[in-house]
């Protein structure tokens, strides 16, 4: 074979080395969406297969789930549909499960152990008790600062949640409050009211990362894929579109075409 058929292999393997780096070194990319990348990578630039069927040779090598034997890349890709998920403490826990009530702390924590149960029946032996536990530490030791002390939170179990829209990203911060500072809920609910009601459209911060590095109809292949809830962001569809102000912006991925 001539050099000059060479050329587009080199070319190729040129290309698909770099995909690979930059697809290693990009933060955004976990493990699960690194391995649905590298497959996109694979079938575009290694894998024979026929043109217009990178995806399903993606498939291919992704193969099947142990767990329910179907097809890895069908939740890989809607995994990586782009979206905005809340953070867990403001799903719809119980109070044992809550995170602790945030009001403020009028008094320093004291634990307080529970006293043994006693026994009123006559003749009863008493149990002998417990020698105190001895603890090794160092001189230097400083016993831990109760986290309730140190926030000066009340910290006990939540039953009311108060959710807070941020004004510049729309994503969501939850409040929790117990029975006892049921007016600290109402006043932070008061409070956020108007805010919530104008804050934007919640920055997606899940997926995006396939239109960040390969050019197809993704639109098409996220509303085949996702959940029939899904719907394209306004910001865009690929993750270096969409602004994040508490972070540096990502490296702008040079995108190839895929499909």
């Amino acid at each position: 074979m001539s050099a000059a058929a060479d050329a587009p292999r080199l070319d190729r393997a040129e290309t698909y080395a770099e995909t690979v780096h930059r697809i290693y070194g990009d933060r955004r990319a976990a493990s699960p969406a690194r391995e649905l990348l590298l497959a996109v990578a694979y079938a575009l630039f290694v894998a024979p297969g026929e043109p217009g069927r990178v995806l399903n040779t993606a498939a291919r090598a992704l193969g099947r789930s142990t767990a329910t034997g179907r097809p890895r890349f069908d939740a890989l890709v809607a995994d990586d549909a782009p979206r905005y998920e809340p953070p867990r403490a403001a799903a719809d826990w119980g109070p044992g499960g809550a995170p602790g009530c945030e009001a403020p702390r009028l008094r320093p924590y004291v634990y307080r152990p529970r006293r043994p149960a006693t026994t009123e029946e006559e003749g009863a032996v008493p149990l002998r008790p417990l020698p105190e536990p001895v603890v090794h530490v160092g001189p230097d030791y400083v016993p831990p600062v109760d986290y309730r002390n140190e926030h000066g939170i009340c910290g006990a179990d939540s039953h009311h949640k108060v959710l807070e829209l941020d004004p510049r990203t729309g994503w969501t911060i939850p409040h929790w409050f117990c029975k006892r500072h049921v007016d600290h809920a109402e006043r932070v609910a008061e409070q956020v009211r108007e805010q919530n009601a104008a804050a934007p459209e919640p920055i997606p911060n899940r997926g995006g990362l396939l239109p960040a590095y390969f050019k197809a109809p993704w639109e098409d292949v996220y509303r085949h894929y996702a959940p029939a809830s899904w719907k394209p962001p306004s910001y865009g569809l690929s993750a270096d579109d969409w602004p994040d102000p508490g972070n540096p912006p990502p490296v702008r991925s040079r995108r190839l075409r895929a499909v």
